[in-house]
Parts: structure tokens; C-alpha cells; sequence
């Protein structure tokens, strides 16, 4: 299977368990979320972010209300 790098926008509040993979800020049930996004997606892995603003509809809308965002790069398969 080929993977791909694309840009994905998504809360800023998960950029610290999408890049360190440090849930330790995350209220209950975001990590949950943000794991059903990632599977939904099909992210192998983050690379970077960067700002993206605030937005209310953003790529992970099903899994978490309009937020500040980031544009995350990743790995998809």
C-alpha cells in the first residue's frame, strides 16, 4: 500500500497527543475522538503543524465542535 502526505485541519487541543502523543490535557472522550478520526482518515503518522485558525468546520467537524485549529501534516495509507 502507497502512503501520501496531505495537510488535514483538526483542534489545536490535540496537537500535543498527535505530535508527542501526551493525552494528559485532553478531557474525557477526546482521546477517543481524535483515535476514531485518525482510524477514519487513515493517518499512519503526524509530521508537523502549523496555525490554522479558528474554524467551524474543519476535516475532523464530526468528532469535535469549531475550535482553534491546526493544519496538521501527515501520513496516510
Amino acid at each position: 500500500m502507497r502512503k501520501r502526505q496531505i495537510e488535514l485541519t483538526a483542534p489545536s487541543h490535540w496537537a500535543s497527543y498527535l505530535i508527542n502523543g501526551d493525552s494528559s490535557g485532553m478531557l474525557e472522550g477526546e482521546k477517543e475522538a481524535c483515535d476514531a478520526w485518525l482510524v477514519a482518515e487513515g493517518i499512519v503518522d503526524v509530521l508537523d503543524c502549523y496555525d490554522g485558525g479558528f474554524r467551524r468546520w474543519h476535516d475532523a467537524s464530526r468528532y469535535a465542535l469549531a475550535c482553534d485549529c491546526q493544519v496538521y501534516v501527515v501520513t496516510v495509507s
